[in-house]
């Protein structure tokens, strides 16, 4: 890989960390300027990266105003988590029938990690671990359409996770319900875990991404 092309990953993926833990909110605006400076890097690689971003729908360029951090609607939350669970459900029953031993135990190995940070209260390596547990789910599929389908979501899943997954309510019910569908998950009951999932995902089932949790945290602009 050519220089040139080396600094513009690295640089991408600077910025879209800095958006995943929140560092630049949902809606907040980007300055260009302010990415010089924290990142020491030149515009050329800003501005391709802020491309790649664009194309993820992690920001959005509005004419005449600048480069903003994506932001939801409760409405187009619901459609995303909507979206969400009908990929994880499928791509789970298929998981479980072609590579459900081994996805049990890398399940099985992400929820000790989970315990693990839960208890030192390392909340930020919690919710990467939340993300890795639903990752595994729909790649054990081996189904390039599902996972093509979910990698459309799954920065803008983590983005959201971050922002509203440090109540102490949230992490406790979290826990519990991931170690629910792990048990489903090992007893190979797509059906168990389906019902979980609905439960930890939808809003309507009563998962903790409801409008009285949610709030404006998801469009606010600065």
């Amino acid at each position: 890989m050519a220089t040139a092309d080396l600094k513009r990953d690295v640089v991408y993926k600077q910025i879209k960390d800095l958006i995943l833990t929140g560092f630049f909110p949902m809606g907040s605006k980007i300055s260009e300027g302010v990415l010089e400076n924290t990142l020491r890097a030149n515009k050329a690689p800003i501005r391709d990266a802020l491309k790649r971003l664009q194309a993820e729908r992690l920001v959005e360029r509005k004419p005449k105003s600048g480069t903003f951090v994506f932001s939801l609607s409760q409405a187009e939350l619901d459609d995303l988590l909507h979206f969400r669970f009908l990929i994880e459900s499928e791509a789970l029953k298929l998981s479980l029938k072609r590579d459900g031993q081994a996805l049990s135990e890398e399940i099985e190995a992400v929820i000790a990690s989970m315990h693990e940070a839960l208890s030192q209260g390392a909340i930020s390596e919690y919710l990467r671990l939340d993300s890795r547990f639903h990752a595994l789910t729909v790649s054990h599929c081996r189904n390039q359409f599902f996972t093509d389908s979910y990698s459309l979501i799954s920065a803008m899943m983590d983005t959201v996770r971050n922002v509203l997954g440090t109540s102490k309510v949230h992490l406790q019910r979290s826990a519990e319900e991931h170690e629910l569908m792990a048990k489903a998950i090992a007893a190979g009951d797509a059906d168990a875990f389906i019902n979980v999932l609905r439960r930890h995902v939808l809003a309507e089932c009563g998962s903790y991404w409801s409008p009285e949790n949610v709030g404006n945290k998801l469009s606010s602009h600065e």
